[in-house]
């Protein structure tokens, strides 16, 4: 039960410790007070990592959180902090490191102690009530005795985690050639699922930039099949439960193998990232699904998740009513009752009560035939069934409003909108709706005006007008990419300079002398007993990798050497490990194919910025843009000189070609397939 009188957490912003904040458990924030606390008072920590979507997370709080007895024991041994994992990365990337070096899974709720000093001793993930005392009995006993073995298992674990910061292996010039990404390629397509896409285990999670590199490299390769075998990832992803048939928009992952129930809480950087893979299958394939999707999750998420001042909230919990996915499901009876005579076609179309059956008599609604398909097989007008589908969406979406929402996260996190926009981009790149570009531009200003602190350096999370976390490495390395690709396809030549700036800002607050990486927290940071330096790319891309991605970007746009150098440097040390973990390094392998190329096309006369936008539904994925119609303050574009008429240069490694009148005639000069 809940507590009469709120714990420390009650000052805090995060949903997440919020939702902790009238528990009988003394939770307090991780930050200097709660470490000096228990050096002070000589307890051990208990360190509890979460966020407010996470479905056991919810089912831990009620068990023990809730529990008096539970709270009595934690407060009497151990100074007990709650951590929302979304705000403080590097907290939980330290704490899982541990967790993983003892030699146990992952996951969250992450729930780890520590000596007073911070060293960790023990980890571990969600556990019934039972086996919560016990365990945290037996810790206790083992502290005040000063067992040897707790300290000597502090000691090893802390030594491992500074050393294991990143496992750097030996630089690998050699590995860097062409022939590495396509390797990586095939390795992941032999991976996935032919029957039903994706991997082929379950839990099944979409994994966004590891399909759009085997997009990207099937497309500059020509290989048909891995195209075909993408083609089909998508349409099964998008037909499956994961994808809400009603509303648009991802899940974040599916139990079972057939994408169809999910594990029902959205969060903004799948379907971020989502959005950006669906809008670069519909440009290489025109399919018509993948527009559907996109136009669908853009709809969703701006509806649903975005805030009056043009940031995206963090996630939608799975939970409604303290139940997975109530919200969302549907009994026959429901239909019957909202759609009539229509219930039987429309339910069919959805597989009601056959494919899309869950559990006591509950269906997750699929969508496994396109209505062409479903309108021939059943012998209907199609235009018709459309018609009757979309009133009957509008109906059963009016009857799901009534119902109780699930829980919304509304902190907007620099990181993940840093996605939307990039999204965003791509988005009006390929279908070229002015909504979403202004979107994308509205998003940037709020992130550049609201994100920041006094002195002008991004902060990582933001709710109720106010934020204080000083942004870490992805923060800035995302959002430098967004903004480079908000120049791209507008022109507008201050997100450029905003993203330089940014880059050179992280440069500066995350290097280290002699180490190529960048470090995860700013350098110096004192919290954590190691600074945590993330390379493999996991859901979202890795830091490294996407900082990487960004010095080569803005290396090619300022002419800027030294930073096209040091990307070429992250790569040669993280070529090894590319090769032996391909599905790990799909952004950096992105990274190495824009580097090895850097094909530019650069557009200047008057009327430029209206031919790019001509130009960008034509454009090969990984081709950079950039165009100025007068005077520019962009070295790349500053020397390509031109009359009234509007001029097309192509650039790549080895110089430029002589300017082409038309896009297309830029494109054939260079050898590039010009799409329809």
């Amino acid at each position: 039960m809940k507590h009469a009188n709120p714990n420390r957490l009650i000052h805090e912003t995060s949903p997440y410790l919020l939702q902790h904040a009238y528990n009988p458990v003394q939770w307090q924030p991780w930050g200097p007070e709660a470490l000096e606390e228990a050096r002070s008072s000589n307890r051990m920590l208990l360190v509890s990592i979460g966020y407010s979507s996470c479905h056991w997370c919810h089912v831990m709080e009620r068990e023990s959180f809730e529990d008096a007895e539970v709270a009595a024991l934690m407060n009497r041994h151990f100074v007990c902090i709650k951590v929302d994992r979304e705000e403080r990365p590097d907290v939980d990337q330290l704490f899982m490191d541990a967790v993983h070096l003892l030699g146990q899974r992952g996951g969250w709720p992450l729930n780890c102690v520590a000596l007073p000093d911070g060293r960790p001793v023990w980890g571990g993930t969600y556990f019934r009530r039972d086996q919560w005392m016990g365990i945290l009995m037996q810790l206790a006993e083992l502290f005040d005795q000063q067992s040897p073995e707790l300290f000597e298992q502090a000691e090893q674990l802390s030594e491992a985690l500074k050393n294991d910061r990143f496992a750097a292996t030996e630089p690998n010039d050699n590995a860097l050639t062409d022939a590495l990404p396509v390797k990586m390629a095939d390795a992941i397509a032999a991976r996935l699922d032919p029957v039903y896409g994706g991997s082929r285990s379950a839990p099944k999670f979409p994994m966004p930039d590891n399909l759009l590199f085997l997009l990207l490299l099937a497309h500059n390769e020509g290989n048909k099949e891995m195209m075909q075998q993408l083609q089909h990832s998508l349409m099964q992803m998008a037909s499956g439960g994961i994808y809400d048939q009603l509303a648009g928009g991802f899940s974040r992952y599916s139990v079972d193998e057939r994408w169809h129930v999910p594990h029902f809480e959205k969060m903004l950087y799948d379907n971020a990232q989502l959005i950006h893979l669906y809008a670069t299958a519909y440009s290489l394939t025109k399919e018509t699904r993948f527009e559907e999707v996109c136009r669908e999750t853009i709809d969703f998420l701006s509806r649903d998740m975005r805030g009056p001042e043009g940031g995206f909230y963090a996630a939608l919990d799975a939970d409604s009513e303290g139940v997975e996915g109530k919200f969302y499901v549907w009994r026959s009876e429901e239909f019957q009752t909202l759609l009539g005579s229509e219930a039987g076609i429309v339910g069919k179309f959805f597989g009601m009560d056959s494919e899309a059956l869950w559990e006591h008599d509950l269906n997750v609604l699929v969508r496994r035939n396109s209505i062409a398909d479903f309108c021939h097989n059943n012998g209907l007008n199609e235009a018709q069934f459309r018609q009757t589908l979309e009133k009957a969406r509008t109906i059963l979406l009016a009857a799901r409003a009534k119902r109780i929402p699930p829980g919304l996260d509304d902190k907007r996190l620099a990181s993940w909108n840093a996605l939307m926009i990039s999204a965003l981009c791509r988005a009006y790149a390929v279908f070229g709706e002015d909504a979403w570009l202004q979107q994308a531009q509205a998003t940037a200003g709020f992130v550049l005006t609201h994100m920041t602190d006094n002195e002008g350096n991004l902060i990582r999370s933001w709710k109720d007008g106010s934020g204080s976390i000083p942004a870490f490495l992805d923060d800035h390395a995302l959002l430098t990419n967004a903004l480079i690709s908000l120049f791209e396809v507008s022109g507008d030549e201050g997100f450029l300079h905003h993203a330089y700036i940014l880059a050179k800002k992280a440069m500066q607050r995350f290097g280290a002398n002699g180490q190529i990486m960048f470090n995860y927290a700013p350098t110096g940071q004192q919290e954590l007993i190691a600074n945590p330096v993330e390379v493999y790319d996991n859901v979202i891309p890795s830091s490294n990798a996407a900082m990487c991605m960004a010095l080569v970007r803005l290396g090619m746009l300022f002419h800027d050497n030294v930073m096209l150098e040091r990307a070429r440097q992250m790569l040669t040390h993280t070529a090894t490990l590319m090769a032996g973990y391909p599905g790990g390094f799909s952004h950096w392998a992105q990274a190495l194919m824009l580097l090895h190329k850097q094909p530019l096309v650069m557009i200047r006369g008057n009327g430029a910025l209206k031919a790019l936008k001509e130009a960008l539904p034509a454009a090969p994925p990984m081709l950079m843009l950039a165009a100025a119609e007068g005077a520019t303050t962009i070295p790349a574009l500053s020397d390509k000189h031109t009359d009234s008429q509007i001029r097309y240069w192509y650039c790549d490694t080895h110089g430029c070609r002589l300017p082409k009148a038309s896009f297309n005639e830029c494109l054939e000069d260079a050898g590039m397939k010009v799409k329809d």
